[in-house]
C-alpha cells in the first residue's frame, strides 16, 4: 500500500470519523469491516453437504488487510450417501505475498486424506489488483496463464493463455489458441455480465459462455477483499451482492442453460447482508 494511504488511515483513526464515499474506493474498502467468519451456507445451494451446519469458513488478514488465510474446505464424498460433499476445518488455504508476487496454495491438516494444492501464482498491479494469474494444472495441456486488464479501475477482461499446449507454427491452419472473458457493469458499479470467447491469433471466434449476475441488493459487498480466493472471485467484483446466476454455455450458435442459482439473504437492522 502507498505510504499516502497509510498516513490517511491513521489521520481518519486519530478523529474516529468515516471516510466519505466520494470515488476513492481504495479509502472506503481500508475502512470497511473485514470478513472473518462464513458461518452460513448460503453461497453453496448446488452442493449436498452432510454436515452444512457445520460450516464455519475463517479468514485471517495482514496489517495492510490482506487476506492471509482461508480455514475450512468441502471434501468429496460418494453419491451414495446422498450427499456430495462434506465441510472440514482441516483444510486451509495459504496466501502468501512477497512484493507484487503471491502464492496460493490449499492444505489438509490430516493423514487421513490428500488433497491437490492447487497452486495458484499471481502478480499484482500497482494499485494491488491482480494482473496476471498462472495455474499449475494436472498437466502440461491444461497448464494455464491469464492477463487481466482494467479499464476506470474495474476488470475489463481476462486473456488466458495455455503455454504448453502443441503448437506448430509452420502450418498455416495450426494457429495460437486463447481465450476472452469480458467483463460488463451496471451503473452502481456491479458485476452484470461476462462473455467467454475462444480466441484465434488473437481474433475472437465463437463464444464459448456467457455469466450473467442479477438481482442485486443494497447491502456493501463482504466478499471485496476476497479477490484471491477463486470461489469469491466474481462476488468480490462488485459493490452490493448479486441473488442470481445464470450460466449459459453456446451449442451450434445456441444459448444453453447450464446453471442457475438464486440465493435468498438475511440483512441485520443496519441493513448489511448476515453471513456468521
Amino acid at each position: 500500500m502507498k505510504i499516502k494511504y497509510l498516513f490517511q488511515i491513521l489521520f481518519l483513526a486519530i478523529l474516529m470519523t468515516s471516510c466519505s464515499r466520494d470515488g476513492d474506493s481504495k479509502i472506503d474498502e481500508d475502512n470497511e469491516p473485514l470478513l472473518t467468519n462464513l458461518k452460513t451456507g448460503f453461497l453453496y445451494p448446488d452442493l449436498w453437504i452432510i454436515n452444512r451446519a457445520e460450516i464455519n469458513f475463517i479468514f485471517a488478514y495482514d496489517r495492510q488487510k490482506r487476506v492471509t488465510k482461508k480455514n475450512g474446505g468441502f471434501l468429496s464424498i460418494s453419491g451414495s450417501t446422498g450427499f456430495n460433499a462434506m465441510f472440514t476445518d482441516k483444510i486451509s488455504t495459504s496466501i502468501i505475498y512477497q512484493n507484487d508476487k503471491v502464492t496460493v496454495e490449499d492444505f489438509y491438516n490430516s493423514t487421513e486424506f490428500t488433497i491437490p494444492k492447487n497452486t495458484k501464482y499471481f502478480t499484482l498491479n500497482a494499485q494491488n489488483q491482480i494482473s496476471k494469474k498462472q495455474s499449475a494444472g494436472i498437466n502440461i495441456y491444461w497448464y494455464k496463464n491469464d492477463s487481466y486488464f482494467y479499464k476506470n479501475g474495474q476488470l475489463d477482461e481476462i486473456i488466458t493463455a495455455l503455454p504448453n499446449m502443441i503448437y506448430d507454427p509452420g502450418n498455416p491452419e495450426d494457429k495460437i489458441l486463447t481465450y476472452r472473458e469480458k467483463f460488463y457493469y451496471d451503473a452502481n458499479g456491479n458485476l452484470a455480465k461476462t462473455e467467454y470467447f475462444e480466441q484465434l491469433a488473437g481474433v475472437d471466434q465463437q463464444k464459448e459462455r456467457i455469466r450473467f449476475f442479477q438481482n442485486y441488493d443494497n447491502s456493501p459487498n463482504p466478499f471485496k477483499k476476497l479477490t484471491l480466493l477463486e470461489e469469491y472471485f466474481y462476488r468480490s467484483l462488485s459493490k452490493n451482492n448479486f441473488a442470481s446466476y445464470k450460466e449459459y454455455d453456446y451449442q451450434n450458435g445456441k444459448e444453453v442453460l447450464k446453471s442457475a442459482v438464486d440465493w435468498t439473504f438475511n440483512y441485520d437492522a443496519a441493513g448489511n447482508i448476515i453471513v456468521n
